[in-house]
């Protein structure tokens, strides 16, 4: 069908700004409200599109330009006209619902109503409150930059380093800088003076442009002096590069992709840090456990969380030569970092956070799997058991597991290894924690094993692998923001768009490793040594709802599996591209990349493959692995709620739950469900109280017909070992690991946990957490059904909980009813949800809660 021809070009808005007349968004908008009262007919939209437009070319004859209310006004009319009153009511809904949401933008924006912008009606209120309370700069007024502006300074920093490796700058094999002298140079009184095409540079982008130079220079890779480069920047040699910084905003504000949350916050800003994941190593000596304490410290005011492995750290109770005194053990220096951590601020952002790891053979271990009983001790820790690659020979044979003194090497005691897989099971049955991680698989695909040993610590929400001093940035591809939906027709992946995305996405992550700030220079050092990148993904389960794939089929397996394949493949090809322009990583030589190995399982299982990894393989053994690592997949807090989207590759919690606020009561709808039901008429208040009634499923409801059951499956109508094998999917054809969390119903046993830690590791699974509902004392997120037992603990949670979780991080993206409206929304894409109850400033994620309701990771707003 072609599209309405349009007799004049622009349009007037409200502001009085003349921007591009699109039809299409008359005919969208049409199209919703039809959707909304159960008629979709793109057809009739388009064809009423064309009578708006007739009408408005009979009226502006002598090239007067139409202004935004008036042709929503004429569309009102000419519903109306036709006999479609109902879609006209539900247009003028729509209107409204509009009008409302300006006025919100407005004021969490600190704007006038009039001012809000093209980017800020692409954000959801949620999201908007998200940038306001965490990423968007302040001074004493309050906000004083727009989401604009934001992703404009994060663009900028990202594309700094591709100046300097531009051809005329860059020498890729380094020699001798004869005692490179650093130039003097002034950021501050520099500010605005040089440009990237349009962009303007900030005393923040000078700062890192002449940081990195340096350090490119003292490597002897840079061609020319700072004085010429600077020339050359000033003359617009650079310009070109402004398409870069236009690829990396649009990524942005079409919500396709988001960095990880220093980035956002950091890039052209104070602290200049881009990376969520670190590392430390903890050696036994109170020195060095100090030096450590002061590291993590400096990280966490940067933005980042810290991961330790504290099996090096000799048993409670054993003997110390130098006061000839007793050790105090693991457990109270984990203690110690705890409490540090609650009084660092991490720039003005969140808490920081922690992963506290122990080998299975530690004399402590089964103090450390009870560290955390009742989650009442380490509440800014997560807890993992590092089980090493011999306990399953012991496990086997049902013989006594050896409990090895760190200091002295030698074996103190033994314990029953069923007993302590019993133990892990039923702490984690109890109280979520800890998490297990597999040694065997987790070293299996490590391309620095040969080198640098094994790996045993992971940044805090267990998903990166990383040796001490290393650091990760992350990022993830919303991969929900690629349905297309043509027409009106069925929706479908835009695969040649998600492939540009992502080749975009891993050079903006290859970027962000040279232009950190990092907190330490030992950190610095090794980070850019393995140049590990960590590109995932969100929005998977918006994603299955809209294709009409149930996360738990082999269907929907099958797709998030293929799914994962392509980003990692594409990953991997731009990873090898930057590797031939740039060069590999310093450490390809002492990885077995130069052999052709890829990090990854699938690789080498060629059933199942899509792509020629074979290919993949020799391009890196040729040309070198730019990158340690492509791909890891992070829970995503923050940004899942600024691109208005599912987290991670979680299923979606629930449908349909009700929130009770001061001014009433509302549901939040799931909007790929809300758009479904009204498709199928179904959508009115009975449905979303008896959904909500159910838990926010609707697998208990008779008038719900089976294949619309099979779709919409939630979080808890989900059973344990599908959760396991969505996990085992997704790990198949990733570098590092996976944050997801593996929901249990509250009737649960202990048994079921064992089985599904026994399933995973059969999978090839390289760490797993499980969540029993209810076994949270704080656990925020909760179903109609658990309503009860969340009131009788409310006030204990008030007393014991020492974070303060986002609101609504279940409700991202979804639509919002009044409980008492007979009527319900327009559009499925509305976000009418009220003001938050509690201050912006108590909105940060200090813990984060995700969609499962468990208390995962108090740091992965990444």
């Amino acid at each position: 069908m072609t599209r309405t021809k349009k007799p004049f070009d622009y349009i007037l808005k409200r502001n009085g700004a003349r921007v591009p007349f699109a039809t299409d968004k008359i005919t969208h908008a049409v199209f919703r409200a039809s959707v909304a009262v159960g008629e979709p007919n793109w057809n009739r939209a388009h064809a009423l599109t064309a009578s708006v437009v007739a009408h408005l070319a009979k009226k502006h004859t002598r090239g007067t330009i139409p202004s935004v209310e008036e042709v929503q006004d004429l569309v009102e009319r000419i519903l109306i006209d036709n006999g479609l009153a109902k879609i006209a009511k539900a247009y003028i809904l729509y209107r409204q619902h509009r009008s409302q949401l300006r006025k919100e933008k407005a004021q969490i924006l600190n704007k006038d109503e009039n001012d809000i912008d093209d980017v800020d009606k692409r954000f959801d209120v949620n999201a908007l409150r998200v940038l306001a309370a965490r990423y968007l700069k302040k001074d004493e007024a309050g906000i004083k930059e727009t989401p604009k502006e934001l992703f404009t300074r994060v663009a900028v920093h990202a594309t700094l380093p591709s100046l300097l490796y531009d051809a005329k700058i860059f020498r890729k094999k380094g020699k001798s800088p004869e005692g490179y002298k650093p130039e003097e140079f002034e950021p501050q009184k520099n500010e605005g003076k040089f440009f990237i095409g349009p962009y303007p540079l900030n005393q923040f982008h000078l700062e890192a442009l002449k940081r990195v130079f340096d350090r490119f220079a003292v490597a002897g890779q840079i061609k020319v002096r700072w004085s010429r480069f600077l020339k050359l920047l000033k003359q617009g040699y650079f310009g070109r590069y402004g398409d870069e910084v236009q690829r990396y905003y649009s990524l942005m504000v079409s919500r396709k992709f988001m960095p990880n949350t220093p980035a956002i916050a950091n890039f052209g800003n104070f602290l200049g840090m881009g990376s969520a994941c670190f590392v430390l190593g903890v050696e036994d000596n109170i020195g060095d456990i100090m030096d450590k304490l002061k590291a993590a410290s400096t990280i966490f005011k940067s933005g980042g969380g810290v991961g330790y492995n504290f099996s090096h750290l000799r048993p409670e109770g054993d003997f110390v030569k130098t006061t000839g005194g007793v050790a105090s053990g693991p457990l109270s220096f984990m203690s110690m970092f705890d409490n540090m951590t609650d009084v660092i601020k991490q720039g003005g952002i969140r808490r920081g956070a922690n992963m506290g790891i122990m080998n299975s053979n530690h004399p402590d271990i089964l103090k450390f799997i009870k560290a955390k009983e009742g989650n009442k001790a380490l509440r800014n820790f997560n807890i993992s058991v590092l089980i090493l690659d011999d306990f399953w020979k012991y496990f086997e044979k049902r013989e006594p597991y050896p409990l090895i003194n760190p200091r002295t090497g030698k074996a103190v005691a033994a314990i029953d290894p069923h007993q302590l897989f019993e133990s892990v099971a039923y702490q984690a049955w109890e109280s979520a924690e800890p998490g297990v991680i597999f040694a065997d698989h987790v070293n299996r695909y490590n391309p620095f094993l040969e080198h640098l040993g094994p790996i045993e610590t992971t940044n805090p929400c267990g998903e990166v692998l990383l040796y001490p001093y290393e650091s990760c940035n992350l990022g993830s591809v919303n991969v929900w923001a690629f349905v297309e939906r043509h027409n009106g027709g069925k929706p479908r992946v835009d695969w040649k768009g998600m492939e540009e995305a992502i080749r975009t996405a891993t050079k903006f992550l290859d970027n962000v490793v040279d232009i950190n700030l990092y907190p330490l220079p030992e950190i610095e050092t090794m980070t850019l040594s393995t140049r590990k990148i960590g590109l995932g993904v969100m929005g998977v389960g918006d994603l299955l709802y809209d294709l009409e794939l149930s996360y738990d089929s082999k269907p929907g397996l099958a797709f998030m599996e293929r799914l994962i394949e392509f980003v990692n493949y594409h990953s991997k090809i731009a990873s090898i591209e930057l590797a031939k322009e740039r060069g590999p990583m310093p450490n390809h030589k002492q990885s077995f990349y130069k052999e052709g190995k890829l990090p990854f399982a699938g690789a080498y299982e060629k059933k199942g493959q899509h792509f020629d990894w074979t290919a993949v393989a020799h391009g890196v053994k040729k040309y070198g692995a730019r990158n340690g690592f492509t791909t890891v997949i992070a829970p995503t807090g923050s940004i899942s709620m600024i691109a208005g989207c599912s987290s991670g590759i979680e299923p979606v919690y629930s449908l349909v739950f009700e929130k009770n606020v001061t001014v009433g009561s509302f549901y939040y709808v799931d909007p790929v469900f809300e758009e479904r039901m009204h498709k199928e008429g179904l959508m009115d208040d009975a449905l979303l109280k008896d959904v909500s009634a159910h838990s926010g499923s609707v697998q208990a409801l008779s008038y719900i017909p089976q294949r619309l059951k099979r779709v919409f499956v939630t979080a808890h109508d989900i059973v344990p070992k599908d959760h396991i094998r969505a996990l085992a999917a997704f790990q198949k054809w990733t570098d590092s690991s996976i944050s997801k969390t593996n929901n249990f119903p509250a009737s649960a046993t202990v048994d079921d946990v064992k089985e599904a830690y026994m399933l995973a590791y059969k999978l090839g699974c390289k760490d797993v957490t499980v969540f029993r509902d209810g076994s949270i004392t704080n656990q925020v997120l909760v179903t109609p059904g658990e309503k009860k037992v969340e009131k009788e603990r409310k006030t204990k949670e008030k007393k014991e909980s020492e974070f303060v979780p986002l609101r609504d991080e279940k409700a991202k993206g979804l639509a919002i009813y009044k409980k008492e409206s007979s009527y319900t929304s327009a559009i499925s894409s509305l976000d009418l949800s009220p003001a938050p109850d509690i201050p912006p400033s108590e909105s940060d994620d200090d813990a984060f809660i995700d969609p499962s309701g468990a208390v995962k990771c108090k740091l992965c707003s990444i």
